[in-house]
């Protein structure tokens, strides 16, 4: 088990590292100007080469892209980054449809914080899984301080008459120092791989202690 991660409440990091605000948003468009295009936007894993350009993602419905836009700054060689990103294919090619990335807004891993695990009040927007993840929309009452997000196991039960097992989990809130004022935004997202002897015909549910009681998934 390892300890909860911090993470700043605008979560604008991916693994410390800033993005660039000139991919966020296109200038106004004037009459000789294309229209904005029509982003997708969906959680993907990043990926650098060994001089830290970004060269392609995976969705987690599972498609491949080359990125198309390498003039991003560079960043961790040989590192994998997760995020919410709004993008425009352009291509579909035989080996690797391409796509131009228009959008990053960072998303972190949740860590099994079971050793620490806390329940402080916080806000949700949504839930949902897809592919090898459960992603979620969190809000967070903040001065802009340190706050600490993870998840744990609570219970396992084994049902014996098919064979499946459903996991209960929940997510460790520490809202530590940081005053609970204005509300900002963030995406975190639990790798199935990370509940010990999940498999893919097994079910997960995920409780979120907020400000107006408990919630709970169920996937």
């Amino acid at each position: 088990m390892t300890a909860s991660t911090a993470i700043p409440p605008l979560c604008t990091l991916l693994q410390t590292i800033l993005l660039t605000s000139a991919l966020l948003l296109m200038s106004a468009c004037t009459e000789k100007q294309e229209p904005f295009p029509d982003l997708v936007t969906e959680f993907a894993d990043i990926h650098t080469d060994s001089n830290g350009t970004f060269t392609d993602m995976t969705t987690d419905n599972g498609t491949r892209y080359s990125i198309l836009n390498t003039n991003i700054q560079p960043h961790r060689p040989d590192t994998t980054y997760r995020a919410v990103v709004g993008y425009v294919p352009e291509s579909v090619a035989p080996a690797m449809p391409a796509a131009r990335i228009y959008s990053l807004t960072a998303a972190r891993i949740l860590a099994d914080s079971a050793e620490v695990l806390r329940h402080d009040p916080t806000g949700i927007e949504s839930m949902w899984r897809q592919g090898a993840y459960i992603n979620m929309q969190l809000t967070a009452r903040t001065q802009s301080g340190t706050q600490y997000w993870g998840f744990a196991t609570d219970s396992v039960c084994h049902a014996w008459t098919d064979g499946h097992t459903h996991y209960h989990l929940s997510i460790h809130h520490d809202q530590g120092q940081d005053p609970t004022s204005y509300s900002r935004t963030y995406y975190c997202s639990i790798p199935l791989t990370a509940i010990e002897g999940y498999s893919n015909d097994d079910t997960v549910s995920v409780t979120v202690h907020t400000f107006r009681g408990s919630l709970t998934w169920t996937f």
